[in-house]
């Protein structure tokens, strides 16, 4: 069963009025409902017809209304999270009417993220690879923050006993890698065959929203080499 509202249900009915009476261009409820029954918001925004904005509650008979529309939809079904109603009525547009929960909208905005994305799917190639491996010979620091409050970075390095490694590095001096390279040609080999795409998606390949975020990439390599390849 839909407990979603219609354009004749008693609180679209009531908003369409209250933006009639007030003379409004445009009148939106929003209102959220936590997964443990806590209305946290029913404000009204008003917008003029020259454009100026206000906010209002609800009265008692509406709110009442709202909630127990919310509530309803909630326990039909309990495992989808934070519930969020919003509605707009406009002064010549049928309303707009949308009930969102933390599932979909998680889905919604990995879904944004995918559309969104585009990495080089080229591979790096040898001697990109092998120019990389010649920096951290030379002892270069190859690392792109990831969290700065907590000091942790995306690190390619070579370890003191002559190995190489990728992963993370913390300020005080910790690591945890992620993959080791017993010599410079194992590791010239992998970087060879990655590309902006690959290392974008690697650590959360379910998830767009974080592609991308703080990893290596071509003109990272390139900067840090003087090379374009």
């Amino acid at each position: 069963m839909s407990f979603l509202p219609t354009e004749d249900s008693d609180i679209v009915r009531w908003l369409r009025a209250e933006r009639e009476a007030r003379g409004l261009a445009r009148i939106e409820l929003s209102a959220s409902l936590k997964h443990q029954g806590e209305l946290l918001d029913d404000t009204l925004l008003f917008t003029a017809p020259d454009g100026a904005l206000t906010f209002g509650s609800l009265t008692e008979a509406p709110r009442a209304q709202v909630q127990g529309l919310m509530r309803r939809h909630h326990a039909s079904a309990p495992g989808l999270g934070d519930l969020a109603l919003s509605i707009v009525c406009d002064a010549h547009a049928a309303p707009r009417i949308q009930m969102t929960n933390a599932a979909t909208r998680e889905h919604d905005a990995k879904e944004q993220a995918r559309a969104e994305a585009h990495f080089d799917s080229r591979r790096y190639g040898r001697a990109l690879a092998q120019r990389v491996a010649e920096l951290l010979d030379a002892g270069a620091d190859l690392s792109i923050t990831v969290d700065p409050r907590e000091g942790v970075s995306r690190a390619l390095w070579r370890s003191g006993d002559g190995t190489y490694a990728q992963g993370l590095r913390y300020i005080q001096g910790d690591s945890q890698p992620k993959r080791t390279f017993t010599s410079r040609e194992e590791l010239s080999r992998w970087l060879a065959e990655q590309s902006d795409e690959s290392l974008a998606k690697e650590d959360f390949p379910d998830d767009p929203r974080m592609w991308g975020v703080a990893t290596f990439n071509r003109e990272f390599f390139a900067r840090k080499t003087g090379r374009r390849s």
